[in-house]
């Protein structure tokens, strides 16, 4: 189903992202940390200026006055720390062969956030597509190789503690009567991007086959596979 799609394509966009981050974040940081060229000096906090961004938080311009072979410079720093204030000295780089460009070596560090934010967006996105690609298989074994019990059809509900585009999917819930312990077991669908109940109504469907692990009944899968043929997604 197309919601079925949107939700690989989200895991996809996670990793998409994150070799983004990461590729950008290598590219920085090697300009960044390459400190060959660049000579520790003390400079001079002249003003901070405070300003909005777009997205409406404040960040601040930080000026430094330093000296540099006799001649004063007075550069933007690319970094803010929280303790800086007017007249305060701090240690500070300079580039050798542009004087202008300046940096303190404890806030590069910050740079570290792109490669990082990278790396949590990739580990999201590959762990999303592993789940799913994983729950196939287990879905395919238990097909396979499972016991095939036959479970009475309880209801349909809405999972609303999941959602893509805004949209919830549909769970189906049916019960099976164990006759080896006599109890009941309730089992619950995999996610379905429509709602089935007119379809369940119109076949008059009052069971459903689920393949379970008589090991372990957790291990279980409800088939619905029949349900989602019946339906062609043309949005």
């Amino acid at each position: 189903m197309k919601a079925s799609k949107s939700e690989n394509l989200v895991w996809f966009v996670f990793m998409g992202f994150g070799i983004l981050f990461i590729l950008l974040g290598a590219v920085i940081c090697l300009q960044v940390f390459r400190y060959d060229h660049k000579i520790e000096t003390t400079g001079i906090i002249t003003e901070i200026i405070p300003y909005r961004e777009h997205s409406g938080d404040t960040d601040y311009h930080v000026y430094v006055s330093y000296r540099v072979g006799g001649k004063e410079y007075e550069s933007e720093l690319n970094s803010y720390s929280s303790d800086f204030y007017e007249g305060r000295e701090i240690t500070i780089y300079y580039d050798e062969k542009n004087p202008n460009k300046i940096g303190v070596k404890s806030l590069d560090l910050l740079f570290l956030l792109f490669p990082g934010f990278g790396l949590l967006f990739l580990i999201i996105g590959g762990a999303g597509i592993w789940i799913k690609k994983h729950q196939k298989k287990k879905e395919k074994e238990l097909k396979t190789y499972g016991e095939k019990i036959e479970a009475k059809y309880l209801e349909t509900v809405l999972n609303r503690g999941y959602r893509v585009n805004g949209r919830h999917p549909y769970n189906i819930i049916c019960e099976w009567d164990n006759p080896m312990d006599h109890k009941k077991y309730v089992f619950k669908s995999k996610n379905l991007w429509f709602d089935p109940v007119s379809l369940i109504q119109e076949n008059n469907i009052t069971t459903f086959s689920v393949y379970l692990d008589r090991k372990n009944i957790k291990k279980y899968v409800v088939d619905i596979d029949f349900l989602v043929d019946k339906v062609v997604d043309l949005r």
